[in-house]
């Protein structure tokens, strides 16, 4: 029982209303250090889940290079994206801002930064930082989001899709099987006339994007960057991104013969309890099938897992690369995905609604610079994709602009006690053709309270995550939890004034 006279929702009230606030970072001024500002790798999966790593506790997958660097630096057991689609939570880190405070579009227009100027990006080239991006971009829409990530960075391998559309020089591919193939050619330019010094290539099998294009084009920033300057280099893998048999051919066999552990939510039963619009949204056409025939289910899991694995053998040849090149002792390496992504659990598949399995991503940090005491740490804290640009400007020892809203995780990846949110807000409020359902909410360690704003009446959902860490049981018409309901909504309401009145 929770009444409104408890401490207890006393206290809830005030982190809803002041921790959950958009936090404005501070400007780093490392100017006079003498050390060399790090070089940063930062690597963005693609619709991966927190889950899927051995050091997030997944007894199945194999990821060996991804839980050295967690055994190295610090895992993030409770990373979120404060909204679960591609192109809203790339803006994000970008920007390191809300993505309602960058305008609302549609499932193709989506969220463009109002100023590139802020992104963090430009900072750290302004700031003297060799930059370059690689793989997926799908940050603003069509050809004038593509141009404007052309005009962001010294070094442009982006993608307007997934992976498939690659433009450059002619080059040899070596596989891990010896063979030798040809990426074919296909030059772009920059918006003002001049030639980035790389773009992308289309792909002939057996040529795999995640595990042969991507260090090769690493290794093309390495050998052509301005050695006198630090660098920033964003790798955007094309995995574990649907369709899941896109994975190369060397892993075909991998989990071929293991029972793969269902999740106990992917049930009809669970299923057919949801909301009647849940049931006819996107969400249940890509997940409800699957949930009536477990070993479909099975295969699909095994598939994620092999492209999975992929990416994972991949950093660990980035790691090679950069001890090759003399750069491991002083580049910082994160490793964390853009969204999660369902795999059955309440009937659902893809992403866009603000369960866990969608929300909640892998985050590793690994910085070689600590001391040892800071290997192998984990933090509980709840950290968010907006929290990125802020991290990576202040180890760069740059200003951080007054617009952004993260916090920088540097303390936290020291080890450091600081002051930290205690509740963060959620938001999903776009659609497509009415399939998706709109939703706002609140997170706490304990608590998710989600409202789907677009249902008449309103549709709210409330979990106690620490006795239903699978969100099958909703409290929210128990009139016991009446007082608490009323505090996650005021929090939602102030949230939401906060942001979108800035």
């Amino acid at each position: 029982m929770h009444s409104s006279a408890t401490p207890w929702t006393r206290g809830l009230w005030i982190c809803l209303l002041v921790a959950c606030c958009p936090q404005v970072s501070e400007a780093v001024d490392r100017s006079s250090s003498s050390q060399r500002p790090p070089n940063i790798l930062f690597l963005l999966a693609d619709d991966q889940r927190w889950d899927t790593l051995g050091c997030m506790g997944n007894k199945v997958v194999q990821t060996p290079h991804i839980d050295r660097l967690a055994a190295q630096g610090t895992r993030f057991s409770n990373a979120f994206v404060t909204a679960s689609v591609c192109s809203v939570s790339r803006t994000a880190i970008l920007t390191g801002v809300y993505p309602c405070c960058r305008g609302v579009g549609d499932l193709v227009a989506l969220v463009t930064p109002e100023c590139p100027n802020a992104t963090y990006p430009a900072v750290l080239r302004r700031g003297g930082y060799e930059t370059g991006s690689i793989g997926k971009w799908d940050v603003g829409a069509g050809e004038e989001g593509f141009r404007m990530g052309m005009s962001l960075f010294d070094f442009w391998g982006g993608d307007r899709l997934h992976g498939n559309q690659w433009h450059e020089q002619d080059c040899q591919v070596i596989t891990n099987d010896g063979r030798a193939a040809k990426t074919t050619i296909k030059c772009t330019c920059s918006p003002n006339g001049s030639t980035p010094r790389t773009g992308s290539a289309g792909l002939s099998h057996p040529v795999h994007f995640d595990r042969d294009i991507v260090p090769l084009k690493v290794r093309q920033f390495l050998a052509g960057r301005d050695t006198t300057k630090p660098f920033f280099l964003s790798v955007s893998f094309r995995g574990p991104k649907d369709p899941w048999s896109d994975y190369p051919e060397d892993v075909a066999s991998l989990y071929a013969s293991t029972s793969m552990p269902i999740p106990a939510t992917a049930t009809e039963a669970d299923a057919n309890s949801q909301p009647a619009f849940l049931r006819a949204s996107l969400a249940s056409d890509r997940g409800r099938s699957l949930v009536g025939n477990r070993e479909a289910l099975a295969e699909q899991i095994r598939n994620y897992y092999r492209m999975v694995t992929t990416i994972d053998g991949t950093v660990g040849r980035l790691r090679e690369l950069l001890a090759d090149n003399g750069l491991e002792s002083n580049t910082i390496i994160v490793f964390t995905s853009d969204n999660g992504h369902f795999l059955g659990e309440h009937g659902f598949g893809g992403k866009w609604l603000p369960h866990d399995e969608s929300i909640r991503v892998p985050l590793v940090v690994y910085d070689p610079r600590g001391s040892a005491s800071a290997h192998g740490l984990e933090c509980r804290e709840l950290v968010l994709n907006i929290d990125f640009a802020p991290t990576i400007l202040t180890w760069a020892g740059l200003p951080v602009p007054k617009e952004l809203q993260g916090q920088s995780l540097t303390p936290l990846v020291e080890g450091q006690r600081v002051s930290w949110r205690k509740a963060f807000y959620h938001e999903f409020t776009w659609t497509y053709d009415g399939r998706i359902a709109p939703s706002e909410g609140l997170r706490t360690a304990r608590w998710k309270y989600i409202s789907y704003f677009s249902q008449q009446p309103i549709v709210e959902q409330l979990f106690d995550l620490e006795s239903d860490p699978g969100e099958t049981i909703d409290l929210s018409s128990r009139p016991e939890y009446g007082d608490l309901l009323n505090v996650m909504r005021t929090g939602v309401e102030r949230n939401r004034e906060l942001l979108r009145g800035r």
